[in-house]
C-alpha cells in the first residue's frame, strides 16, 4: 500500500484505497468579533482590533472522545436510513405480492362448495352418493 495511500472502510467489508490528496480538507469556520462577544466567555473578550486580526480563525476545542462519539452517532444514523430504505422495500414488495393474491379468484370455487355442502348433508345420509361432486371438482382442478 505504501505512505500515500489511504485504506477506507466501505458497506459490505468492501475497500477502497484514496490517496491524501483526494482527502477533502475540514471546512474553516469563522467566528466574527461580535460573536465572540455575543457569546464568547469574560476569557474570550477582544480587547481591540488591532490586537486580533479579522481573518485569524478560532475553532472551538473538541475532544477526541467528542469526535469519536459524533462519528459513531453518523455511522449509526447512516446504518439506520439504509435498513430503514431496505425495510420500506421489503414492506412495498410484500404488499404488492399480498394485494396480487387477494386479487386472484379462487378456482373451481362452485364445485369446491358443491363437495363440501354434500359432505355436510349427504344425500340420504350416504357420503358415498357425493362421487359425482368429488368427481366434478377433480376434473375441474385438473384443468
Amino acid at each position: 500500500l505504501g505512505t500515500h495511500a489511504f485504506v477506507e472502510a466501505v458497506t459490505m467489508g468492501a475497500v477502497a484505497l484514496r490517496s491524501p490528496a483526494s482527502a477533502p480538507a475540514p471546512a474553516p469556520v469563522f467566528y466574527t468579533k461580535e460573536f465572540i462577544e455575543t457569546y464568547g466567555g469574560e476569557k474570550d473578550k477582544i480587547a481591540s482590533p488591532q490586537a486580533t486580526p479579522a481573518t485569524e480563525l478560532e475553532r472551538p476545542s473538541v475532544s477526541e472522545a467528542d469526535l469519536k462519539e459524533r462519528e459513531r452517532l453518523r455511522i449509526l444514523a447512516e446504518l439506520r436510513a439504509e435498513e430503514l430504505g431496505a425495510a420500506e422495500a421489503a414492506a412495498q414488495r410484500i404488499g404488492s405480492w399480498a394485494h396480487e393474491l387477494q386479487k386472484r379468484s379462487v378456482p373451481c370455487l362452485a364445485e369446491q362448495q358443491e363437495v363440501e355442502r354434500c359432505y355436510a348433508a349427504p344425500p340420504g345420509g350416504d357420503q358415498l352418493r357425493c362421487g359425482p361432486a368429488v368427481d366434478a371438482y377433480v376434473r375441474c382442478a385438473k384443468a
